[in-house]
């Protein structure tokens, strides 16, 4: 009983020990994101004539599942992309002349035992470094005078954990900007698809 009390406590100052070193910046964690998606600017997407107004259903999900903080948190960014692209006005209510948008971002780990990697990464501080990859699973349907027309993409971001270099010609970025980049690009792909199949027409 005494060796399994001892074991239990060696256990819990290790991790203790990790988290610490975690906490002052020894181990830190970049973001890299994919550079498979083609480039797609306001200036790649021409406006309506007439902007009609759009309502935006937006949800994240988490291996299918919804996750409301993710989706509060990257909503505006959704909203603000539909916006400055002059193929609608946004609107909070139901149009009567318009149309609904309707977004959705899965992100599915695409990395095994991620988990077990980061804590392999913390027990050796960071000296054995380790690299996970989310994938991004994202849809878009756009619904007006009973016809709908749907997009998709994929997209991913890589994340290193101490030691451990990025994917080649990938630069470095803060979490925040790495999810704000892939959010943005996410949504003007899917913008630009749903225009070229004349769905604002």
């Amino acid at each position: 009983m005494l060796k399994i009390q001892t074991l239990r406590i060696a256990r819990m100052l290790v991790l203790a020990f990790v988290a610490c070193f975690a906490l002052s910046g020894c181990i830190t964690a970049k973001m890299y994101v994919d550079s498979a998606l083609p480039t797609v600017a306001k200036n790649d997407i021409t406006p309506a004539s007439q902007p009609k107004p759009v309502q935006i259903l937006f949800e994240f999900r988490t291996k299918g599942a919804a996750n409301a903080n993710a989706t509060a948190q990257i909503r505006p960014r959704i909203v603000s992309v539909a916006s400055e692209s002059g193929l609608f006005s946004v609107t909070s209510a139901t149009p009567t002349d318009g149309g609904v948008l309707t977004v959705t971002i899965d992100n599915v780990p695409l990395t095994d035992d991620a988990a077990a990697k980061g804590f392999c990464t913390g027990l050796t501080l960071g000296l054995v470094g380790s690299i996970v990859t989310d994938g991004y699973v994202c849809t878009a349907t756009y619904t007006r005078d009973g016809k709908t027309t749907e997009a998709s993409v994929k997209h991913a971001i890589y994340t290193t954990i101490g030691n451990h270099d990025g994917p080649k010609g990938l630069a470095p970025m803060e979490p925040q900007a790495a999810i704000n980049l892939a959010v943005d690009q996410i949504a003007w792909n899917l913008l630009k698809q749903l225009a070229d199949k004349h769905a604002f027409d």
